[in-house]
């Protein structure tokens, strides 16, 4: 059971579905009010002996009095087997935002409180029906951007994440119960060969650490994607090679330097991994209002990229405008790739100049001709994802278990030095618990209330 568990006094209501026009609306009611006060305003149909059958659907009407808002489906669940651990029933009236208004209204009325962001699964993780790491990554289904992303949020909502860290809280504890009866019986002088036996349990255990934390480089790209900026001086092809990638017109293509004035934003998948390209306004000198501000809308573009692609015209000599774009990509770090455009035109600007210049890898391609794209793809996807590919197994895709990680590590390392340089157990024992207590973040289990309602106060 959950260290926070509490037992609430108020019953909540909300809708559980989005909002707007759909076949179903679900309104659901949450606490020790539940059953009595849906049987207020749902009246089913049929009903055996008067009971209500715990998961069970019964048809029957939302009424407010003699007026009949709607024919809708009710379903009680007994606590403690329901979402939120506690009494809940759901409503399941027609979709749209009427009846769904109408039925909250009626329930709110009769003294039900609206439930408040998130409400309903801080419940469930206060009465010990999952962690929060578990909760965080429904949010993370809901929101996904791509079958892998979707993927590895059920793998968590499964508990896979909360049950490795668990272990390694474990192992912590069984190493600090042995360094405690070390520090507990000091005349028996086992100093020495506790830190001995504990050292080679801590490295292995910090090395499955910093290899959990270290998945977050990939697990960002799961769950935000790969950011591809296509940057460019006007004119190079930039809006012709994103209509290639999706082969259909999505940018305006034009033979007038400067038509695209902001940042075009289009939604690709590439290998289960969702691909946000960004078709730039291209980068010169220019006088004109409108197209400085697109130049510095560039600029914050390729700033916030995964990977640049920068595109070139090969039917005309490099200029230094080129040369600017890449000095700029360069500068930020960020990993960078030449697409030499136009080949299909006589060259200007061969394959063997480009590669002696710039410090990139380089592909031809044709934009108008759908010719190279495949090949600029998979580089894409190589540069953003490496060479390995992306790793198996779990994945931490959430940057504050991301944190929480590095900061067990950096706790850990730091009682592995004090017990290399022969320090008192019980100074090297006040890392290692740190070390668990930073774990216990990722769950739930060390987090003070004024974070747990942070974190809920985003979810659904």
């Amino acid at each position: 059971e959950s260290k926070f568990m509490i037992y609430q006094v108020d019953t909540i209501c909300a809708q559980a579905t989005a909002v707007g026009s759909g076949g179903i609306a679900i309104i659901r009611i949450s606490g020790p009010q539940a059953l009595s006060d849906a049987e207020k305003v749902f009246f089913p149909y049929k009903k055996k002996n008067g009971l209500w059958k715990p998961r069970y659907m019964y048809l029957g009407e939302i009424r407010s009095g003699d007026q009949l808002i709607d024919q809708a489906l009710g379903v009680y669940f007994r606590a403690p087997n329901s979402y939120t651990g506690e009494d809940v029933f759901e409503l399941h009236c027609h979709g749209g935002i009427q009846a769904a208004k109408m039925t909250l209204d009626l329930l709110i009325s009769l003294g039900v409180r609206p439930a408040e962001p998130g409400e309903f699964t801080k419940r469930a993780f206060l009465n010990g029906k999952m962690d929060i790491s578990a909760a965080e990554a429904i949010a993370d289904q809901i929101g996904a951007l791509s079958e892998r992303g979707a993927q590895m949020a059920a793998r968590q909502i499964q508990g896979e994440l909360a049950r490795q860290i668990r272990q390694m809280q474990r192992q912590l504890t069984d190493i600090l119960a042995e360094m405690e009866a070390g520090i507990e019986y000091p005349e028996e002088d086992l100093e020495l060969e506790i830190a001995g036996e504990a050292l080679p349990k801590l490295r292995v255990l910090q090395e499955r650490m910093y290899v959990l934390q270290k998945s977050f480089t990939q697990g960002k790209l799961i769950r935000e994607g790969i950011r591809v900026a296509l940057a460019g001086r006007p004119n190079v092809g930039k809006s012709s090679l994103l209509n290639a990638i999706f082969g259909e017109d999505r940018a305006i293509v034009s033979n007038i330097p400067g038509t695209t004035r902001d940042v075009i934003t289009e939604h690709y998948q590439l290998h289960s991994l969702p691909v946000q390209f960004m078709d730039t306004a291209g980068v010169r000198e220019t006088g004109d209002e409108v197209e400085r501000i697109g130049v510095e809308r560039t600029h914050k573009a390729i700033d916030s990229a995964s990977v640049v692609v920068l595109v070139l015209d090969g039917s005309e000599p490099l200029q230094e405008e080129d040369m600017q774009v890449y000095r700029y990509a360069k500068a930020q770090g960020i990993p960078l790739l030449i697409a030499l455009n136009k080949t299909d035109l006589p060259a200007k600007a061969t394959l063997q100049e480009v590669q002696g210049i710039f410090d990139a890898p380089c592909l031809e391609i044709a934009a108008v001709r759908s010719e190279g794209i495949e090949a600029l793809l998979e580089e894409i996807y190589r540069k953003a994802v490496g060479d390995a590919g992306l790793q198996e197994g779990l994945v931490i895709t959430n940057s504050r278990h991301a944190y929480a990680l590095q900061k067990a590590c950096n706790a850990l390392q730091d009682g592995i030095s004090a017990l290399e340089e022969g320090i008192d157990l019980d100074c090297a024992s006040i890392d290692l618990h740190d070390a668990w207590r930073y774990l216990g973040e990722i769950t739930g289990e060390t987090l003070d209330e004024q974070i747990i309602d942070r974190i809920f106060e985003k979810l659904c």
